[in-house]
Formats: C-alpha cells, sequence, structure tokens
C-alpha cells in the first residue's frame, strides 16, 4: 500500500506526547509506469528513463558463444570511472563507493569468479535514494571487465536546503498519528533525499524532498498468509514541513 498524504503543521510543532493530530490523507498514488528506451553506444547496451536518464547497462551482447563472450568481456568497461560521463552530476552531488564483494563463479565459466561493487549518491552528505547503483564484475587474467550493471538513475538534487525544519521525534510523532499509535523514539529514522515521480498531463513530474525515513510499528496480517518477513510499516516525512509524503506497509 502506497499513499501520498498531508501532515498539519500543527502535528509538527511540538514533541509533546499528547499531541494526536492526525495527518489527513490524500490517497494520490505517487507510482508511475515509465516507459524505458534501450540504444546501443560505444559497445554498451544503455536503457534510460522517459527524462533520459541511464538506468541499466549491459557490456556483453553475446552469452551463448565462448569465444564472443570472452571477446567481448574483454573490452567491456574497467571501473566505475569508464562510465561515470554517464552520469552526469550537479554541483553538490557525488558518487561514493559504498560496499565490494564477491559473487559465485557462473557455472559455464568456472574459471571466471565474480565480483560486485555497490556505489551510492550523496547530496552534501545526506544519502540520496534511487541511485544504489550495483556494478557487477568477471575477474579475467588482465583485470576485471564489467559484465553489466543494475542502476537506479542519478537524482538531478540541486539547491536543496539540508538542514531539517524538525526533528526526528516530531518526525515519529506524525507517523504514530497517522497509524494512532503511542509513538516510539526506538523507531529507526533517517534523514535522505528522496525523488517521487508523478504523471501530469501525460509527461513526468519529478518532486525531490529531504525527509525523515522511519521505519515504524509492524503492521497488520491476514490469517491464514504466510509472511517470510513480518510486514512493517514505512514512511517519509517531509524534513522541512512535517508533510507525511508516503506511507507503506
Amino acid at each position: 500500500m502506497f499513499v501520498l498524504a498531508t501532515c498539519l503543521l500543527t502535528a509538527c510543532s511540538s514533541d509533546d506526547d499528547n499531541d494526536n493530530t492526525q495527518p489527513t490523507p490524500l490517497y494520490d498514488n505517487f507510482v508511475v509506469d515509465e516507459q524505458y528506451t534501450t540504444t546501443q553506444e560505444n559497445g554498451l547496451t544503455i536503457r534510460r528513463d522517459e527524462s533520459g536518464r541511464v538506468t541499466t547497462i549491459d557490456a556483453l551482447q553475446a552469452w551463448q558463444d565462448d569465444y564472443n563472450f570472452l571477446e567481448a568481456l574483454k573490452k567491456a568497461p574497467t571501473s566505475f570511472e569508464d562510465i561515470s560521463y554517464l552520469y552526469p552530476l550537479s554541483e553538490g552531488n557525488e558518487i561514493r563507493l559504498t560496499r565490494t564483494g564477491e559473487n559465485p563463479a557462473l557455472k559455464d565459466y568456472p574459471d571466471y569468479p565474480q565480483y560486485y561493487e555497490e556505489y551510492s549518491q550523496y547530496y552534501k552528505d545526506v544519502l540520496v535514494v534511487g541511485f544504489s547503483k550495483r556494478i557487477h564484475y568477471f575477474l579475467l587474467p588482465e583485470g576485471k571487465r564489467m559484465s553489466y550493471a543494475i542502476f537506479g538513475p542519478v537524482i538531478d538534487v540541486r539547491n536543496l536546503n539540508t538542514k531539517p525544519g524538525i526533528t526526528e521525534k516530531q518526525a515519529r510523532q506524525v507517523l504514530a498519528n497517522y497509524l494512532n499509535v503511542k509513538r516510539d523514539d526506538s523507531w529507526p529514522c533517517q534523514l535522505q533525499i528522496r525523488e517521487y515521480s508523478t504523471r501530469k498531463d501525460g509527461k513526468i513530474q519529478r518532486d525531490v524532498r529531504l525527509v525523515y525515513f522511519i521505519e515504524g510499528p509492524l503492521a497488520p496480517t491476514e490469517p491464514g498468509v504466510f509472511y517470510y518477513i513480518a510486514p512493517q510499516y514505512h514512511a517519509a516525512i517531509d524534513a522541512h514541513t512535517g508533510q507525511l509524503i508516503t506511507i507503506s506497509s
């Protein structure tokens, strides 16, 4: 379940536990079906969203034939720097390497172990959710070679005030009011930047906001339904205004 909701500012004006003004949900769906295009550029298969932003890169064109596969792999990019030109950044933004690891070797290519790197976007040291790139490599005797990259687009963050106007406690109170439960200050809460997309008159509208992303209480379950992971409420609260942007479970 996803909803957009508006929080009365009075709900964010105090840390008082007795402040239980309930936000008024708008129930507008912010998720849109993007139309993607795929092109061949410099030996890469590149997928872009409706705004022209790169989302996925495939560096290999011939998986069925070992000889072609290896030849293609040897010509593939060797690092994120080789493809960084596809991800232009405005002032204040940066891409950081956040994690590396090993993947098991493919059954058909046991002599070529796999490796991955994960990258995240930051704006003035605040995490920008939505980019989160994972690049997969094969490790050849000549060095690592990129096979494919599963990305979200670079979010265009410009002139965004990263100083919150409300506290974490006030943000948790907004969620508590919406759910009609007592606020729990142990709910994990992180300051983030998120982009929300809607469609108006057939065109995509992008809205970038500084939010508190909160992992709230467990959500109700349906009898007889098996849950691999217990459902939990997650909410994004506008860190400037206290508006309840999204809530899901």
